[in-house]
């Protein structure tokens, strides 16, 4: 690895404890703000989309690294009323498999000159780097922090782990995240609504 630079793990805690704040805020303030049209956003969301749009949501940023809010599908989902357990569950499922094509991505190219110039600087070899080091602990880091997932899954594609120790890794631990989320969300847009 040439020049990546170092995580810090305090570095880490902070920006997910200052994110997840600024996270309920900024709900609180969108439904404050923006409340009707964003119920209207939500309810065509669902009505026309359902849990499929909620899965692509997380699938194309987990998958693929583009700029898309993943928590922003589910936020439409329970505020367009999906229950909230169904949103975690099609948002896990998009989740994931969006993450197991990171993987397979990260094993199929992890030899050509595009990937290996991706993970040579940045935040992909520092990504590279932490899972390279810790394994399947960094993948778990990854999987519950802001640190890019989907950057995260192509470098574990790229080591010895095995499919199955991804998969056991990242299907509690992203759920869990999404879980998570999703309560930030309905309490920041329950904020707005008293």
């Amino acid at each position: 690895m040439t020049d990546a630079p170092r995580l810090s793990p305090t570095r880490i805690l902070m920006t997910m404890i200052l994110g997840m704040i600024a996270f309920t805020g900024a709900f609180a303030i969108i439904g404050y703000f923006l409340r009707e049209p964003l119920m209207i956003a939500a309810t065509l969301f669902v009505e026309y989309l359902q849990g499929p749009g909620v899965a692509i949501g997380f699938f194309l940023p987990d998958a693929f690294t583009v700029p898309l809010p993943n928590d922003a599908f589910s936020a439409l989902g329970i505020a367009g009323g999906m229950d909230f357990w169904v949103v975690v569950l099609w948002s896990a499922i998009g989740s994931v498999s969006g993450g197991a094509t990171g993987f397979t991505i990260g094993r199929s190219l992890s030899r050509t000159r595009w990937f290996q110039k991706k993970f040579r600087t940045g935040k992909g070899a520092a990504i590279q780097e932490v899972i390279e080091r810790y394994g399947g602990l960094g993948l778990a880091i990854a999987a519950c922090t802001p640190l890019p997932y989907s950057l995260a899954t192509w470098a574990a594609g790229t080591t010895k782990m095995s499919f199955g120790q991804f998969l056991a890794i990242s299907i509690p631990l992203r759920t869990a995240r999404i879980a998570a989320m999703l309560w930030l969300v309905q309490v920041g847009l329950a904020a707005s609504a008293g």
